[in-house]
């Protein structure tokens, strides 16, 4: 094959930190799996493909699985593929171009576009060389302690909202964001998390940001559990944020139950005013209460569950919302905030500051 151009592993860390995006031409199994930030899986084989030329390298080598391979993707199904690498780029002719080594999937997708005139960067050791580059670089940045200030407070404090209001100002880790739950029992989106992967990934980015700004303040966190829904935070990542200062938000149970309130009703599919919407949406949060029992307490559960139940029948029959404002300060008062105190208490971490949200935004905004 004619030598085309390829790019190291800083040079895809700045592509990934510029938001630009990467054609994955890994089967759709192995994208499922994980993925680099800003990937688009164009496969050059599908699943049953990717499965038949797999079983014959390991019955009859290298040579007969590359021929199966050709003849598998060729003709149309060939030209359908290049078509859609060639619409795609068109659009974003800043990809990158990446297999799961950066070998022969990748390096035979590029060279069928050089052919159909048009040029891609494929990326030098492919998805795996990045995949372990973030990891290590999240090692790194936890072993190196590197600063980093922690955002506590209650649940409902609005430790979330103070974070992201604080982005455009000094580095920030989402953890929330990159893992799609709020990191409460009652915390998940219909839509789902991501793979642990991508989770993992998409952190390594905002911590690689944070070494590479030029801000000399530290990383503002927020103070999340070990999981965060099904995602993991990493090891290193999270005993470096246990260990870390801490800004304490107190705010009063009336203002934490107001934004727990507009978080999980007026943000969630109960808002938009469909029964059924509503209806599944509160079947999630009765869900979420049967996992807690044991540690809320059955007589309180109970009351709980039929706090919630009175909330769902007064949305259905008057579109009422203001009931789950009894359940979300129950809710409040006898699971998360006892939770919540006992983990600050053994902790015991050095407090830097502590105040109302607009106190702590104040403070960090000077400091």
């Amino acid at each position: 094959m004619t030598s085309l151009p390829l790019i190291s592993v800083s040079g895809v860390e700045n592509h990934l930190l510029a938001g630009l995006p990467i054609i994955d031409v890994r089967a759709p199994v192995e994208f499922a799996d994980g993925s680099l930030p800003g990937s688009v899986n164009l496969p050059i084989m599908n699943n049953e493909e990717r499965a038949l030329v797999g079983t014959c390298y390991k019955q009859k080598g290298q040579e007969a699985a590359i021929k199966l391979g050709h003849s598998l993707v060729g003709g149309e199904v060939k030209a359908s593929r290049v078509r859609a690498w060639s619409e795609y780029l068109r659009e974003n002719p800043q990809s990158l171009l990446a297999c799961f080594r950066g070998g022969l999937r990748s390096k035979i997708a590029q060279q069928w576009l050089a052919e159909a005139g048009l040029e891609v960067v494929r990326i030098e050791g492919g998805y795996k060389k990045i995949r372990q580059h973030l990891v290590e670089s999240t090692i790194k940045f936890s072993s190196d302690r590197h600063p980093l200030l922690v955002i506590s407070g209650a649940t409902g404090s609005g430790k979330t909202l103070l974070l992201r209001s604080l982005a455009s100002h000094r580095p920030v880790c989402d953890l929330e964001k990159w893992a799609h739950h709020r990191g409460s029992a009652f915390g998940g989106y219909p839509s789902g998390q991501p793979p642990q992967i991508n989770f993992e990934n998409q952190l390594a980015l905002d911590l690689i940001r944070a070494q590479n700004s030029n801000i000399e303040r530290p990383l503002l966190i927020e103070d999340e559990s070990r999981l965060i829904g099904r995602n993991v935070q990493p090891p290193t990542l999270f005993e470096h944020l246990r260990a870390s200062p801490v800004v304490l938000i107190e705010e009063s149970l009336e203002s934490r139950v107001q934004v727990t309130f507009e978080d999980y009703i007026l943000q969630s599919p109960i808002a938009r005013g469909s029964v059924s919407d509503g209806i599944e949406t509160f079947a999630a949060y009765k869900k979420s209460l049967e996992k807690i029992t044991k540690k809320l307490g059955g007589l309180r559960a109970q009351e709980v569950m039929s706090d919630i139940k009175s909330a769902e029948q007064a949305f259905v029959e008057k579109k009422d919302l203001e009931p789950s404002k009894v359940w979300i300060q129950k809710l409040l008062a006898w699971y998360y905030d006892p939770m919540y105190l006992g983990s600050l208490e053994s902790r015991s971490p050095q407090i830097l500051f502590r105040g109302t949200r607009e106190q702590c935004r104040e403070f960090l905004l000077k400091s």
